[in-house]
């Protein structure tokens, strides 16, 4: 298992690769459960103030891109992606995320 040290300088490089041309300035993990009680990680990418996620498909390779790097050093924790634009409101928050996913 990589420390949460680790797999945010893979989540930095990896979003930073998918995402950077959307706003992307970092990302921040945490250790979390998913709705089966079992271990997960929850990261999220931080934007720029007036970030645009418009296209599905970016998220998309983004989390897949960020899930395969994950897996080749080892770590089998699913990765769940959140995004959180500067000056604007999470969409959902962590205990959101455990009452309902």
């Amino acid at each position: 298992m990589l420390t949460n040290a680790e797999i945010t300088g893979i989540a930095d490089e990896v979003l930073r690769a998918t995402l950077g041309p959307s706003g992307f300035e970092r990302a921040q993990v945490m250790d979390d459960v998913d709705q089966d009680g079992e271990p997960a990680l929850m990261v999220t990418a931080r934007f720029k103030a007036g970030a645009h996620l418009d296209n599905g498909e970016v998220v998309v390779n983004a989390l897949s891109a960020l899930r395969d790097k994950l897996l080749a050093r080892g770590e089998e924790r699913f990765p769940y992606l959140r995004f959180n634009v500067e000056g604007e409101e999470p969409a959902v928050d962590a205990d959101d995320f455990r009452e309902h996913a």
